[in-house]
């Protein structure tokens, strides 16, 4: 038996060890809760995100599984999280407000997913996101405000998808950005994908691995080059050259203008000619003189 005074000092510590470990139904039997607020769920086969968990946990490891989707009322019940771990699942579509409550995450990784595009203000929310990897999915298409409030990230991974142009304006909302990956992409060297070489040659720090390791493809040539290879005076023909855009406007101001040329001639012609038959003729006058 333990003396007296090694019992008194366990005590409060085994009362302290008891009060912040999770309770056990609230741990699913799949994961491990290594703390109180730590879960690791990471390569467990799960089909969906298992529940329930500690209403306040804050650190969420769970890679390497088949999950299809994040649930849309997830940050309701986990408005805790800080650290996110989505990593290698097969979550396909991210659902409107499915980042409504989450404004204390910090980091979130969903690199390794099935993600085609991105909406606008997806992550609206998530105002204090510092670190968002969404590279090696299949992003073909993001919205120009997909990161919208995103004023504190500091670190965007975009590598190893299919995008193949990307609106410069999307990077107006990230005044803080200091690392960001496009590399991996299939860009496409066109009048359209101008203005973002600019703004990564303008930017080339923040580029984690650089020009270098960027390439894209001439469409008429049909090869494929890295941009460290190219200057603006590359697309200096494009800034002579109009867009599908340009092209209906003009067109249809053309058409426009000679549309009311001739409305224009018709009414004035009708004017005139009302004129000419109301009034009285040289003739008429030379009668009313002859008659006087």
């Amino acid at each position: 038996m333990w003396p007296c005074p090694l019992l008194c000092c366990l005590s409060p510590l085994l009362f302290l060890c008891l009060l912040f470990l999770p309770s056990g139904h609230l741990c699913p039997s799949v994961c491990s809760c290594m703390d109180y607020h730590t879960i690791d769920c990471r390569d467990q086969g799960l089909p969906r995100v298992p529940s329930p968990f500690p209403l306040d946990v804050r650190k969420l490891l769970i890679a390497d599984n088949n999950i299809q989707e994040i649930p849309g009322d997830f940050f309701i019940f986990y408005s805790d999280l800080v650290y996110l771990d989505f990593r290698n699942n097969s979550i396909a579509t991210l659902q409107d407000g499915t980042f409504s409550s989450s404004s204390k995450l910090v980091y979130l990784d969903l690199s390794y997913n099935n993600l085609t595009q991105l909406d606008a203000g997806i992550f609206k929310s998530a105002e204090k996101l510092i670190k968002l990897s969404l590279g090696n999915n299949n992003l073909a298409e993001v919205d120009e405000a997909a990161f919208e409030s995103l004023k504190q990230l500091q670190v965007l991974e975009l590598n190893d998808n299919n995008l193949q142009t990307l609106n410069v304006a999307t990077f107006d909302a990230l005044p803080n950005l200091r690392t960001i990956r496009l590399e991996g992409n299939p860009w496409l060297c066109d009048c359209d994908f101008a203005s973002l070489f600019s703004w990564l040659e303008a930017n080339a720090p923040k580029l984690q691995k650089g020009l270098d390791e960027i390439q894209c493809t001439v469409p008429v040539e049909e090869i494929t080059i890295f941009l460290s290879e190219l200057s603006e005076a590359s697309f200096r023909d494009c800034k002579f050259s109009l867009s599908l855009t340009d092209l209906i406007i003009i067109i249809f101001s053309g058409v426009a203008v000679s549309i009311a040329a001739i409305v224009s001639s018709f009414v004035l012609a009708l004017i005139v000619n009302c004129f000419q038959r109301c009034a009285p003729s040289k003739d008429d006058d030379e009668d009313e003189d002859d008659d006087d």
